[in-house]
C-alpha cells in the first residue's frame, strides 16, 4: 500500500484503507463484500466491478496487481469497528486528509527506535474526534480508528492497537494508562512487546486479556527525573559522562570488567561467547543462539549501574548493532554489578534493551528484567 501512500490520495481512499482493517461479526462469512472488495475497488480505481460467487473469482475478475489480488486472497481485517462511526468517519477522513496523509506515510517510515512511534502518537493525539452520525452523542477517539491501520503500515509491526475493544481497555487499566494520552498509552503498550512471548503488535491485541494477568503498572518517573523545558547555558562535556570513561581506563575498572566476562562464561557453559575484534563494532559479548530459537543476544558490561555508563552503553550497543551480520535478529542488554535506578531500568526497557546485573562483586548471580532476561533466564535454567 506505500505506493498508494501519496499526495494524490483522496480522502475517501484513505477511509478505504481503515476500512480494511474492519470485519463485520454479523457477516463473518462475506464481509469480504461489503468492505474489502468495495475499498480495493476504490484505491485502484475499479469503477466496473461486481461480486461473483466466491472472494477469488471476484478478485480474479478485478484484474488487480499480483501481489495485492494473494493479499486480498487471504483473511483481512481484525477489527469489529462500532457501527455509529463507521459512515460517519468518511467525513472526518475529508475534514483531516492533510493530517491522515502525514500519518499514514510516516507510519510506513517507522524504524526501530520506538521514539518514532511516540512521535506518531502525538500527532494522532492532536487530531480532533470522531464525530457520530447526527443526533447521537460521543465523539470516537482518533486512536481508536486509526491504530489499527498503523499497526499494518508498521514495517516492524509494533505500533499497538489501541481501540475501544474491552480487552484492550482492561489493559490499559492495568497498566494505569486508561485515562492517559495516546502517547502515554502507546509507551505503556510498546512496553509489553517483547516479554513473555509477545512477538508484535498483533499478538499483543490477540491475546490481550492473557496479558492483563502479568503486566504491571508503569510508573511515574519521579519529578527530579521529570523533563525541564528551560534549559542552562551549553558545557563543555557532560560531567558523568566523561567521569565514566576516564574510569573504563583504570586498571580497577578493567579488573572488575574482566571479573564480569569471566564470571559469564561460567554461567554460560553451553554457549560460544565472542567478542567484537574491529575497531568500529567492538563489542563485549554476543551470544549467538542465546535462547533456542534462533536469536543472539548483544550484551554490554559495565561494572557500575551510573547514569554516565547507562548512557554510554545505549549508543554502543544501537551502534554495534549495525554491524553485526544477524542484525535483525539480535537482542540487546546491559550487564552490570547491582541492580540500576528505577528510572533507567525503564529507559533501557523502552529502547528494547534488558538492563541485567550480578547481585554483588562476587559475579555468581544474575538478575534482570525485559523480554530479553526472561527468555535467557528460562535457557539459563534460572
Amino acid at each position: 500500500m506505500s505506493d498508494k501512500l501519496s499526495p494524490s490520495l483522496s480522502a475517501d481512499g484513505i477511509w478505504h484503507l481503515i476500512r480494511l482493517t474492519w470485519i463485520t461479526r454479523a457477516k463473518a462469512q462475506d464481509f469480504w463484500k461489503d468492505l474489502k472488495v468495495p475499498a480495493l475497488a476504490d484505491l485502484w480505481g475499479k469503477e466496473n466491478w461486481a461480486l461473483n460467487a466466491d472472494l477469488e473469482t471476484t478478485i480474479q475478475a478485478m484484474s488487480l496487481p499480483p501481489l495485492v489480488a494473494a493479499a486480498a486472497n487471504k483473511p483481512t481485517g481484525f477489527v469489529n469497528s462500532y457501527n455509529k462511526w463507521r459512515n460517519s468517519s468518511r467525513k472526518w477522513c475529508q475534514d483531516n486528509r492533510a493530517d491522515l496523509l502525514t500519518i499514514f506515510r510516516d507510519a510506513t517510515l517507522l524504524s526501530l527506535n520506538d521514539q518514532s512511534r511516540f512521535a506518531l502518537a502525538k500527532k494522532v493525539e492532536k487530531l480532533p474526534g470522531v464525530p457520530p452520525p447526527s443526533g447521537a452523542v460521543g465523539d470516537a477517539s482518533p486512536a481508536s480508528v486509526l491504530t489499527p491501520l498503523l499497526a499494518c503500515l508498521d514495517p516492524h509491526r509494533r505500533f499497538p492497537v489501541i481501540n475501544g475493544r474491552k480487552a484492550v481497555q482492561r489493559l490499559l487499566s492495568k497498566l494505569g494508562l486508561a485515562n492517559h494520552t495516546v502517547s502515554e498509552q502507546v509507551k505503556g503498550m510498546l512496553g509489553l512487546i517483547g516479554k513473555n512471548g509477545i512477538a508484535d503488535c498483533f499478538m499483543l491485541d490477540v491475546l490481550a486479556d492473557s496479558v492483563v494477568a502479568f503486566a504491571k503498572k508503569v510508573p511515574k518517573i519521579p519529578a527530579s527525573h521529570k523533563k525541564v523545558e528551560n534549559g542552562s547555558s551549553l558545557p563543555d562535556f557532560d560531567t558523568e559522562e566523561r567521569e565514566a570513561v576516564q574510569q573504563s581506563k583504570t586498571i580497577h575498572y578493567r579488573n572488575r570488567h574482566n571479573k564480569m566476562t569471566g564470571a559469564l562464561k561460567n554461567i554460560c557453559k553451553g554457549w560460544e561467547l565472542k567478542r567484537g575484534t574491529q575497531p568500529h563494532c567492538c563489542y563485549d559479548v554476543l551470544i549467538e543462539n542465546y535462547e533456542g530459537t534462533g536469536r543472539d543476544l548483544l550484551l554490554e558490561v559495565k561494572p557500575d549501574p551510573d547514569r554516565g555508563s547507562i548512557r554510554i552503553a545505549i549508543g554502543q550497543l544501537l551502534d554495534y548493532r549495525r554491524f553485526i551480520p544477524h542484525q535483525a535478529g539480535t537482542d540487546l542488554a546491559m550487564l552490570t554489578i547491582s541492580r540500576p535506578e528505577q528510572t533507567y531500568r525503564q529507559l533501557l526497557l523502552d529502547l528494547q534493551i534488558s538492563p541485567i546485573w550480578f547481585s554483588n562483586d562476587s559475579c555468581k548471580t544474575l538478575a534482570g528484567e525485559g523480554g530479553v532476561w526472561e527468555s535467557w533466564k528460562a535457557a539459563l535454567g534460572i
